[in-house]
């Protein structure tokens, strides 16, 4: 059965249509690869000839940019020199001989290779000053572009002259000026670097462009200053399609050898200059041509050996892959670097641990641009992160590794090898494998120093201006009080006095009269000083000379000192002035001797006073406010007590703040001695240390000078003859008050306790009163109010004004509308009397 089937299932041409068959699909696959490789082989040499165009672009695209900042950075560095001799002409070169000049320039320029000459020239182009001897002294050059530039405009800046041949050593060179002004602003003349062509071309020949690959310096014309390799015909002259940037290289016909190149211009930044590298095509395509020879030998030999044609291609596939997928890395990398220009960058292997930095990022973490940091572990290492702040870093790290995070983003702080701390702030991403796991790390780092010096200088300010807020908020309400506490002391120091005279002497009476009296004045000096504080009294501002204010307190401090402190006076300002008043300047000074007494009175010691000019050539900021530059006087007082605590030393100029003992001190000395001093536009100076002493400081701006006043002889009260004084007050005790006063220094007083039947009263009569004394602050018409009315009814009449509480714009108003005398409550009786026959003096001489 097997042979008789067998015959019939199988053709008799089986095994030969299987073989041709099997030919023909050897023959069709070995075309099909030839026709395939052919295919791949063409598009692989259309693919290198792009990459070698644009690996062309972006090399000579790179150096142009290399070049162009480096020649930024040669030319900056004889501006530089430029600016600095200058500066020293100017200021420092005064009386020096010819010769020492011209030795202290070769001096300066000693270390500028490619600076051949400075030369200062005067106004009239002739050169005074050079830092090497010239083969022709004496030369002109008022009609050279460089000077005619700076002489006609004073905003010239830096000038770059066009190519010249210099007349003392007949070399091609350019020639960079500045202005030099006298100090009356007016051109006195320029200094002048010669920069040799030749010794900027040297540098650019270091740069070894090949033999077909050219370097030129051109101004933004296209006027050509130097060329590597070098055409000494074509300086000078204008190429303007060589100076025109672009994006990118680009390809043009070379107008100074006609060949055809690839161009790439870069602009020199801060000049007007621009760097063109150049290379020919040909010699940019000579690698491709190769490639291509190349690939044609091969495709030919695989062709005769179609057998391996399959394996040829797949390695070239193979091959390709692999230069793909390093190609890819390499440009990936490369834009990284170029999103974190300015910062540094880097990429790390999370698997393997490598680990690349760019020079900046070495920089930024303290080392060296040169150091070979491989891994992340030799990174942690050489890289000195703040104690503070490692944790954090790390945990910023772990939460964007175990995904709790989109990006790592810290701030960390590393230490530079002078020791100082940097801040720096960390971005980066990482890329996962398909299972999520982090494989590498990239980002980028910069300095944020400057940012958190910032923030930094900006809560301090607004801390000063909350602590402003706080004063002016306490000085209004403390002005408040003292305000009405002026109008009880005004009647206890008037009735005083008056008891005082009807007093026996020697009498207990008088005892304790003379104790009210003292006590009396203790309170009147607690009202000034928290009128003091408010800043809202009514202080002179005039010329005062320190020195004697200073001084007449010191001599009244003397006299009470307990025996175990004793006082050193170190005064020397002479007839230096501030614009003030020289009873808030005794405040000043009694204030702060009287802290420093309290603060050894348990164990003595020495009190220090010193008194000096000062002058201040740039800002300084004191511990309570800021100075500008200018001349100063500086009261300096010093205690040899316990020092101050450093947890209360920021308080103590808080109002109502004190560490003496309940009912020692009212905490308003040194509040009182911080509103002055600001109100004189000085500020304060606090050293303190507990257990060796306190030291302050008063700054205030000096207005000139005047002689320290006489003292002032005892003299008699000035008496009226009977004139009719009208009197206003809304407080009726001081209205009584005023009127004993005035009745017994020789006048008729007629008081009044409401300003509008005051009023009334003189329209009825206004002829028959002499003079009118009335308080600022009543319910129904201020003093200011009724003064006005009065001098429309009667323009001529005086008016004397009587406050507790004013302010500058008091006194300007009052002024305004014609008030005789401002009076500051309370008043002694004697202040009262002279007021009176000041204003009487004058309406008696007016007309």
């Amino acid at each position: 059965m097997q042979s008789s089937v067998t015959p019939r299932s199988s053709p008799p041409n089986t095994p030969s249509v299987r073989f041709n068959r099997l030919r023909l699909g050897i023959v069709v696959l070995g075309v099909l690869v030839i026709l395939t490789f052919a295919g791949s082989s063409g598009y692989d040499t259309w693919r290198s000839y792009r990459y070698s165009i644009n690996s062309a672009e972006r090399e000579i695209g790179n150096e142009a940019n290399a070049l162009a900042e480096q020649t930024a950075w040669t030319l900056q560095a004889v501006d530089i020199l430029l600016l600095d001799t200058v500066r020293w002409y100017r200021s420092d070169s005064h009386g020096m001989p010819p010769e020492a000049l011209d030795a202290a320039l070769a001096v300066r320029t000693a270390g500028l290779q490619q600076v051949r000459q400075v030369m200062i020239i005067d106004a009239q182009g002739n050169q005074r000053y050079r830092s090497r001897a010239l083969s022709t002294p004496n030369l002109n050059i008022s009609d050279r572009s460089y000077f005619t530039a700076q002489r006609d405009s004073a905003d010239v800046g830096l000038f770059m002259s066009e190519p010249l041949v210099t007349r003392s050593e007949h070399r091609a060179a350019v020639v960079l000026s500045r202005r030099i002004d006298d100090d009356r602003g007016t051109f006195a003349g320029i200094i002048t670097a010669t920069v040799d062509l030749e010794d900027l071309n040297q540098f650019y020949r270091a740069a070894n462009m090949g033999m077909a690959g050219a370097i030129q310096l051109l101004r933004d014309d296209g006027t050509l200053l130097v060329r590597n390799p070098p055409i000494p015909k074509a300086v000078g002259q204008k190429f303007p399609s060589l100076a025109v940037p672009a994006s990118s290289a680009a390809r043009v016909t070379n107008p100074i050898d006609g060949t055809e190149d690839l161009i790439a211009v870069a602009p020199v930044r801060a000049t007007r200059l621009r760097v063109a590298v150049t290379r020919e095509a040909a010699a940019a395509l000579k690698p491709w041509r190769d490639e291509t020879i190349r690939v044609a030998v091969r495709t030919l030999i695989i062709m005769l050996f179609g057998a391996l044609t399959i394996a040829a291609l797949l390695r070239q596939i193979r091959r390709a892959a692999a230069s793909e997928k390093a190609l890819r890395e390499s440009e990936q990398r490369y834009a990284l670097a170029m999103e974190g220009a300015n910062e540094g960058h880097w990429d790390w292997d999370i698997p393997t641990d490598r680990l690349f930095l760019s020079p900046k990022m070495k920089m930024l973490g303290g080392q060296s641009p040169e150091s070979e940091i491989e891994s992340r572990a030799g990174w942690r290492a050489k890289t000195h992160i703040h104690p503070d702040d490692e944790p954090r870093f790390e945990e910023r790290l772990r939460e964007h590794f175990e995904g709790r995070t989109p990006r790592f983003e810290c701030e960390y702080r590393v230490r530079h090898a002078d020791g100082s701390w940097r801040w720096l702030l960390a971005r980066g991403r990482c890329l996962r494998d398909s299972t999520g796991r982090p494989v590498r790390l990239v980002g980028s780092a910069m300095d944020v120093t400057s940012q958190k010096q910032a923030q930094i200088d900006k809560e301090a300010l607004e801390a000063q201006l909350r602590q402003s807020q706080k004063m002016e908020a306490i000085g209004t309400l403390a002005g408040g009080i003292a305000h009405d506490f002026n109008n009880i002391l005004g009647a206890i120091l008037g009735y005083g006095e008056l008891a005082l005279q009807e007093s026996a002497h020697q009498s207990a009476l008088r005892r304790y009269l003379d104790n009210v009296m003292h006590a009396t004045e203790r309170a009147k000096m607690l009202v000034e000083r928290i009128l003091g504080f408010s800043r809202s009294g009514l202080g002179d501002r005039e010329p005062v000379n320190v020195q004697g204010v200073i001084v007449e307190t010191l001599d009244l401090l003397e006299a009470s000192l307990p025996p175990e402190i004793r006082l050193e006076r170190h005064i020397d300002a002479g007839n230096a002035a501030v614009m003030g008043d020289a009873t808030y300047l005794h405040q000043v000074a009694m204030n702060l001797c009287t802290n420093a007494i309290h603060a050894m009175e348990h164990r003595g010691g020495v009190l220090s006073v010193g008194l000096q000019l000062a002058q201040l050539y740039e800002g300084r900021t004191l511990s309570r406010g800021s100075l500008v530059p200018g001349h100063y006087v500086r009261l300096t007082v010093g205690d040899t007590g316990a020092g101050i605590e450093a947890a209360v030393v920021d308080r103590i100029f808080d109002p109502f703040f004190t560490t003496k003992q309940t009912g020692e001190g009212t905490g308003l000395g040194l509040s009182v001695v911080h509103g002055i001093v600001t109100d004189l536009g000085g500020a304060i100076r606090v050293e303190t240390a507990p257990g060796k002493g306190t030291t302050f400081e008063i700054w205030l701006p000096v207005a000139g000078e005047i002689p320290a006043p006489a003292a002032e002889a005892d003299r008699a009260l000035r008496r009226g003859n009977g004139e009719i004084i009208m009197i206003v007050d809304d407080e009726r005790p001081l209205v009584e008050l005023a009127e004993e006063i005035v009745a017994q220094v020789g006048y008729e007083p007629v008081g009044f306790n409401a300003s509008r039947a005051a009023l009334d009263a003189f329209r009825a009569a206004p002829h028959r009163f002499d003079a009118v004394i009335t308080d600022e602050a009543m319910p129904e018409l201020t003093g200011i109010e009724l003064a006005r009315r009065v001098r429309e009814i009667r323009p001529a009449m005086p008016v004397i004004l009587m406050t507790g509480y004013g302010s500058a714009e008091l006194m300007s108003e009052a002024a305004r509308i014609g008030v005789s005398e401002v009076l500051r409550k309370p008043l002694r009786r004697a202040d009262l009397a002279d007021a009176l026959a000041r204003v009487l003096d004058i309406r008696a001489s007016g007309p």
